[in-house]
């Protein structure tokens, strides 16, 4: 493919390259978008890739891109992306499109020892040795007429995805990977990735561990009463309550006016503007406090599982860089800590825990349940990964099992 890409501002244009991906069973994805100042992001561009041609389709002159959205939930046409999680969401936002057939390169990058989170320019140089070209990814995309600067931009964003996809879904099946690379894709095929629950946004609010169960009641009902407001003015929820004052929101349960603008961060003119619906979220969180979902491990067993951590976070370090697998795939450190707590305590509910579900626990979470219950022991030596499990039994496993 050379040259500038076809610009589609027609529904014929659009349902000709529409029935091209169909047709080829495959097609690379990416969005341009704005959402500085809204809610809901403003789809500028839409980039298609086939194996002969790519098109760009510009929504901003109105052009409806209902087919795309079909096309995303095709399950005929494996759709191919970078981190696409939030161009899906786009189509889920406007159509209720669901994907059905993904193939995210990011994601499969993770498995193949790139890293979990290598950005798009980086990995095509790493897979196919090609550096592209940088200095539009700041650009306003809504802006017209398009540059050429930006249509190339925008067409180096899909140009390299059907490729390199290629070559990492064979480096996935030589190394018995794809099976794993699948079952994290396939969470991006599940409408619940996209839904915006408002009673579920309190759990997104940075600062809330601080919070006592009382007073989360609060913080539930104060960010519900947000994101519907923010959704219904079209604002970043930011702009209408940060998240730092809607913890001290929380933390005070202000009871009127007074108390509300007392509250640092919160503006006189939105406590005015939305005391009646703000105060009501605040006396319904306090009648109804989030219940504990677990009572929480004592203080002893909560030491004692930070100790542990560190024998469990080096086992699947170890296992995940024997495997060329991103760490940060499995587990967290603070995973592990609350998983091992719950295992000293005697009530672990396995399904609370990514790393005991599927491929992670294939590949660590039986070592670490291993490792917690006694039943193997973590030694340092001087080959890579400088980590070797040994059978308290009395059998070695040197690394472990062979990834």
């Amino acid at each position: 493919m050379s040259g500038l890409p076809q610009v589609i501002s027609s529904p014929a244009e659009l349902a000709v390259a529409v029935a091209g991906a169909q047709a080829s069973g495959c097609v690379g994805l990416d969005t341009e978008f704005l959402r500085e100042r809204t809610y809901r992001a403003r789809l500028c561009l839409v980039q298609l890739a086939t194996a002969e041609e790519i098109f760009i389709v510009d929504p901003v002159s109105g052009l409806d891109v209902a087919a795309i959205a079909e096309l995303v939930s095709d399950p005929s046409v494996q759709v191919i992306v970078h981190a696409g999680k939030q161009d899906f969401e786009l189509f889920f936002d406007r159509f209720g499109a669901v994907p059905a057939n993904v193939f995210d390169i990011q994601i499969a990058a993770g498995f193949l020892g790139y890293g979990s989170s290598l950005p798009y320019g980086r990995l095509v140089e790493a897979v196919t040795g090609r550096a592209l070209e940088k200095g539009e990814s700041y650009t306003d995309w809504c802006r017209r007429p398009l540059t050429e600067a930006q249509l190339r931009y925008a067409s180096d964003d899909v140009a390299y995805l059907l490729e390199v996809a290629v070559r990492l879904e064979s480096e996935l099946e030589d190394r018995h990977r794809l099976s794993w690379a699948q079952e994290e894709m396939s969470s991006l095929e599940q409408a619940s990735a996209y839904e915006n629950d408002p009673e579920q946004a309190w759990r997104r609010v940075a600062g809330r561990g601080s919070l006592s169960a009382n007073r989360l009641g609060v913080l539930r009902e104060a960010a519900a009463w947000r994101e519907r407001s923010a959704s219904r003015r079209d604002l970043p929820r930011g702009w209408v309550v940060k998240d730092p004052t809607l913890v001290e929101i929380a933390r005070r349960a202000p009871k009127d006016l007074r108390g509300l603008e007392a509250i640092r961060g919160l503006s006189p003119k939105e406590a005015e503007r939305s005391q009646k619906a703000l105060l009501e979220a605040i006396a319904k969180g306090r009648s109804h406090p989030i219940e504990a979902e677990h009572p929480a491990p004592s203080r002893v067993i909560q030491r004692r599982a930070r100790l542990l951590s560190s024998l469990a976070d080096a086992v699947v370090r170890a296992r995940c860089e024997d495997a060329g697998v991103a760490t940060e795939l499995v587990a967290t450190r603070s995973e592990l800590e609350s998983l091992l707590s719950f295992i000293v305590a005697g009530s672990l509910r396995e399904d609370d825990y990514r790393i005991l579900r599927g491929w992670r626990r294939e590949l660590a979470g039986e070592a670490v349940l291993a490792v917690a219950e006694g039943r193997v022991a973590v030694r340092s030596t001087d080959l890579p990964p400088y980590i070797e499990e040994v059978d308290l039994g009395g059998e070695e496993h040197g690394r472990g099992a062979t990834f």
